[in-house]
């Protein structure tokens, strides 16, 4: 007799809803794509020269940001793996992590800081368009491509480099027996990985493509719902990267699976290449430069702005409430549906169904698969005709960025649980401890760590957010990044880079209290 499983309530509603916010959208998608004119042999969306030049310059700038971000990122991974002496190498290495947690908006305006009419290396208007479009997502994807491929090479034993040295191989034996190895396992998830990632950029092609050649399918959308107000053309463009990212995921699958971010610093391991140490010392200072200039000239920027005229404009203050309420409302929804989900998982796991435990976080990170800027295309045009979509901002924007968060909440929470579960069920079921008894007495206190930057990942994930907004957004419920896009589009630059400065700011701060409010104190 199969016994019941009291988790499956919960996990099953979520997942209910899930199927209901992800399928209810295609479902109007594909329904409106059957319009007049807009019908699969009528359209011949590859003979329309606006559809195929943007559905090409989607990829084009995809697979050029994603090849100037991974090729350098393996000389510079290598030359940090190598060079484990190098003076002040852990603070490279937490900045290197900062891209990761800066909201999009914000390195645009770090970009423009250096490269703009008035920045350090000015580029003029030739910064817009595909030079832009590169800048920015180098100084997103090249420092998390670095995080990404370092622990290959420090997963590579001691001895083996010991072996290395007795044998007398040259660098060239030595790369090719010692570092391709693990480097050729990770290099095609990370590729992937960063390929869909600038597939779907949005807040950096907005800013920065520089007009109608420079356009994505996630800007060409946003442009067709609320410029051209054309939702048939919305529809084919939607699922026409419905269809890029669906082949993008069942390649990664195919391949590999996508790789785990290391946040915390590993230990240096490996040899200290004298051989090599000059060339290594400056791949490290330039990539150190690349990342670091642009978040130095906002800083400087922002604080010689007009902080005044900025801060004593009550549209950024109801700016900033907005982004305070969606972020923390949606992080809540996404850390509620990723508890019940990942709990679900866990007992499956602990009672040996691995693979449905496989499947319910399969389904968690549909995401994936479905951007959300697809998703809130469809949610536009199935209520569109009901309602007033832009009253009902707040509801869909949080829906949508709690979804947008979920696979974040299982793969930190996910790993936790299945451990708890497996240490402590068979004590709890002994001890009748469960319900509010359960989760006060023993998983708070073995949870609450990665409860806490769960939380916080979404919360600061979701306030930096542009795309959602940017659709749905209007002057009331604007959020500071669509803020500063609009100070942007105004041409008022110094404003936003003050703007700028307040939501990073908002945005690691809110981190960090989330993190030490929920997770406690840590010993490091």
């Amino acid at each position: 007799m199969l016994k019941y499983n009291p988790r499956v309530i919960p996990a099953g509603l979520v997942l209910v809803l899930l199927g209901l916010i992800v399928v209810a959208p295609m479902v109007g998608l594909t329904k409106l794509s059957g319009l007049p004119g807009y019908q699969t042999g009528d359209l011949q969306f590859w003979h329309s020269g606006y559809i195929r030049r943007v559905f090409v310059f989607s990829l084009w700038q995809a697979l050029l940001s994603t090849l100037c971000s991974v090729l350098p990122a393996i000389l510079v991974a290598r030359a940090f793996a190598l060079q484990n002496d190098f003076p002040m190498r852990g603070w490279l290495l937490r900045l290197f992590a900062l891209p990761l947690v800066v909201p999009a908006v914000v390195a645009v305006m770090a970009v423009v800081s250096v490269y703009g009419s008035d920045g350090w290396i000015p580029l003029g208007r030739s910064l817009y368009g595909m030079n832009g479009i590169l800048l920015a997502h180098v100084f997103f994807n090249l420092p998390l491509a670095v995080r990404l491929l370092l622990p290959q090479w420090q997963a590579i034993p001691q001895h083996h480099w010991q072996l290395g040295e007795q044998l007398g191989m040259n660098a060239w034996q030595r790369w090719r027996f010692l570092e391709w190895p693990p480097l050729r396992e990770a290099l095609p998830g990370v590729m992937l990985l960063v390929f869909m990632l600038c597939l779907t950029s949005f807040a950096v092609v907005l800013t920065l493509g520089g007009g109608p050649k420079s356009t994505t399918l996630e800007v060409a959308i946003y442009q067709s719902l609320r410029f051209d107000f054309d939702p048939a053309r919305a529809v084919v463009l939607a699922l026409l990267q419905l269809l890029l990212c669906g082949l993008v995921a069942v390649i990664t699958l195919k391949l590999q699976r996508l790789p785990e971010v290391e946040i915390a610093v590993s230990s240096a391991s490996g040899p200290v290449s004298a051989q090599w140490a000059p060339f290594n010392i400056l791949l490290i200072m330039v990539s150190t430069i690349y990342v670091g200039m642009p978040l130095l000239s906002m800083l400087i920027d922002a604080l010689n702005g007009p902080w005044l005229s900025v801060i004593t404009n009550i549209y950024l203050w109801h700016s900033v409430a907005n982004t305070l309420l969606l972020g923390l409302s949606a992080a809540t929804l996404a850390v509620a549906a990723g508890w019940f989900l990942s709990q679900y998982s866990a007992s499956l796991a602990n009672a040996g169904q691995t693979d449905k435990a496989r499947l319910i976080d399969l389904a968690g990170s549909i995401v994936y698969v479905v951007p959300p800027l697809v998703i809130g295309t469809g949610i536009f045009v199935l209520l569109s005709s009901h309602v007033d979509v832009f009253s009902w901002v707040y509801p869909i924007v949080i829906t949508i960025n709690a979804l947008m968060g979920l696979p974040f909440v299982i793969r930190i929470m996910g790993p936790a649980l299945r451990q708890n579960h497996a240490r402590y069920d068979r004590l709890c079921q002994s001890l009748a401890l469960r319900g509010w008894d359960r989760f006060r007495h023993l998983e708070w206190p073995l949870l609450r760590r990665p409860l806490g930057l769960a939380t916080a990942l979404v919360a600061a994930l979701t306030m930096g957010d542009l795309g959602v907004i940017a659709l749905f957004g209007t002057p009331n419920t604007a959020t500071l990044s669509l803020l500063i896009y609009q100070q942007l589009g105004a041409y008022l630059i110094p404003q936003a880079t003050v703007t700028a400065l307040m939501l990073l700011l908002l945005c690691l701060g809110t981190f960090r209290l989330l993190e030490r409010g929920i997770g406690g104190k840590t010993d490091a």
